[in-house]
């Protein structure tokens, strides 16, 4: 069975709403489905509604070398958020963030959309906090989706030892502790624009009329 889609949007610099319109197999608009639930359920974790992902503070000078503070919520907290977020994250989950992207670029072939979703994609694998903070470790950039990943691999969600000796090697002069507050700052950006790609899957699937985002 296909599902016909249409939708009003304001995308961008737009001043003016526009219609996409396209069509979806079954499995897919079950996936924009589960996609909008998943998300409510993550917007209801105590991390995103009573504050943000924490601090992280590094000082250098030449007499006493680097320091750093970490300042992190509570542990409940994060591992609530992290559970909420598998689906989004995970790669073999239907309702993952880039496939669920792609997915929509491709059957509503919008340019206008096409580019509203390559920013939000942008923005959720941490190119944004590259902008203000680039952190490496023999030549690995630490605060990027890749290093996040394998993070998400070796301690969260699966417990692969090979990736765990691997992020060993990149902690020698910092502990896993400071970039375990980047990763979290890193997930919390995705959380952002996991809720703003769900309020615009609420459009398509005619549970809301507009959507108006000034993302670009």
């Amino acid at each position: 069975m296909t599902h016909k889609a249409k939708a009003m949007l304001t995308l961008g610099e737009e001043n003016d709403p526009h219609v996409v319109s396209g069509d979806f197999e079954d499995d897919e608009w079950q996936a924009l489905l589960d996609f909008i639930v998943y998300a409510k359920d993550l917007e209801a974790t105590e991390l995103i509604q009573q504050g943000g992902p924490g601090v992280l503070r590094l000082h250098y000078t030449k007499e006493t070398g680097l320091s750093y503070q970490v300042d992190l919520p509570p542990e409940g907290h994060v591992l609530s958020m992290l559970h909420r977020l598998r689906p989004f994250v995970l790669n073999n989950e239907a309702t993952n963030f880039n496939r669920i992207s792609k997915t929509l670029a491709r059957r509503l072939g919008d340019d206008s959309l096409r580019k509203f979703l390559k920013s939000l994609q942008e923005y959720a694998s941490g190119k944004e906090l590259q902008k203000t903070i680039r952190i490496r470790s023999n030549e690995t950039l630490i605060n990027s989706d890749e290093t996040l990943m394998k993070w998400l691999n070796a301690h969260e969600y699966h417990k692969d030892r090979d990736k765990q000796a691997e992020l060993d090697s990149l902690h020698q002069v910092l502990p896993l502790e400071t970039s375990r507050a980047v990763f979290i700052m890193m997930l919390y950006d995705k959380v952002r624009t996991i809720l703003i790609l769900s309020k615009l899957i609420s459009v398509i699937a005619g549970k809301t009329e507009t959507f108006k985002c000034e993302a670009s």
